[in-house]
């Protein structure tokens, strides 16, 4: 089984265990903030229904995770995106509905915070992303090759043992320090029979520049097939 599958199922439990503590338990001291509030304050959302709409909020999530996991099933290939896609627009959505059962004196500012929060963390993951997947630059320069943009650097042609095209990218064991989301991966990865690797790829393209450096190996794909085929063209040109 893959890290992603036990994480979808950690999320999954965790979110189902929470949700049955709080609904069938009435264990609201789960819930954040909960036990530090004046016992009249805790009475009065109670009454409001907010931390039953919490645990609902919760069992939710959980249900919605699990309903989307067989889609990994139909050979679907972002179940895990989607699902995380799923996981923040409830949460967030749920707070900001939920903060209409807070305390009076307190609703407005909850409501407020729980809008820059979501602003925040869902403008702040949508920008990441855009930067993550966007195909980096690459720079042919007189003594050395250039790649700008996330985790980019400059590899003299020195230090360049070899450039091959692959047919598909190598199995990446994990991360060591990068970016992946969906079929992009930027950055340091360990990779089946290459070891630690410096990668700017999207997988389901074909084909894939392969440079082996003094350092490290790089994994590269451009905007399309053509442009890592030039590359590599150029790059033999250059080494030989």
């Amino acid at each position: 089984m893959s890290l992603i599958f036990w994480t979808q199922l950690l999320l999954i439990i965790l979110f189902a265990l929470f949700a049955y503590l709080i609904l069938k338990r009435r264990s609201y001291m789960f819930i954040s903030g909960f036990a530090t509030r004046p016992e009249e304050e805790q009475k009065q959302l109670i009454d409001n229904g907010y931390p039953q709409g919490v645990g609902r909020l919760f069992l939710i999530i959980s249900a919605g995770l699990l309903l989307l996991m067989p889609l990994e099933l139909t050979g679907f290939r972002y179940t895990f995106e989607l699902q995380m896609a799923f996981m923040m627009l409830v949460l967030f959505g749920g707070l900001i509905i939920l903060s209409r059962r807070e305390v009076p004196y307190k609703r407005k500012r909850a409501f407020l915070t729980s809008v820059i929060m979501t602003v925040v963390v869902i403008g702040g993951t949508t920008v990441l992303l855009f930067i993550g997947a966007k195909q980096p630059d690459v720079t042919l320069g007189g003594s050395a090759v250039e790649i700008s943009g996330m985790y980019g650097e400059e590899i003299p042609y020195s230090d360049i043992r070899s450039a091959k095209l692959l047919e598909t990218m190598p199995k990446i064991h994990y991360k060591e320090n990068g970016f992946g989301f969906a079929d992009y991966a930027k950055g340091h990865f360990s990779v089946e029979g290459h070891g630690s690797s410096l990668l700017f790829v999207d997988r389901k393209q074909s084909p894939i520049l392969l440079i082996e450096t003094t350092n490290r190996p790089v994994f590269i794909t451009g905007v399309n097939p053509d442009e890592t085929k030039s590359w590599h063209t150029e790059l033999d040109q250059r080494i030989r």
